[in-house]
């Protein structure tokens, strides 16, 4: 399934970034964390990430400061 159709029946409160990697890896939905299908295989282990509330919607694209997000073409785990 993709983000944007989980998304038709589900909102997103959070995000969590990658921190230094620009990537979004995680989306909150009220009490649950869903993982998105992206390449972390350039991440080393035990990089943080960090929860974004201030993320924004607009269309098919999911930002956060200069990340932005295909969500019509990103699948969930």
């Amino acid at each position: 399934m993709t983000l944007k159709e989980f998304l038709e029946t589900n909102t997103i409160s959070a995000v969590d970034v990658v921190n230094g990697f620009n990537l979004i890896i995680n989306v909150y939905v009220e009490e649950s964390i869903y993982g998105l299908k992206v390449d972390t295989s350039n991440i080393p282990a035990g990089t943080l990430l960090t929860k974004r509330e201030d993320c924004t919607l607009n269309g098919d694209t999911l930002s956060i400061d200069n990340i932005s997000l295909d969500i019509s073409k990103t699948e969930m785990l």
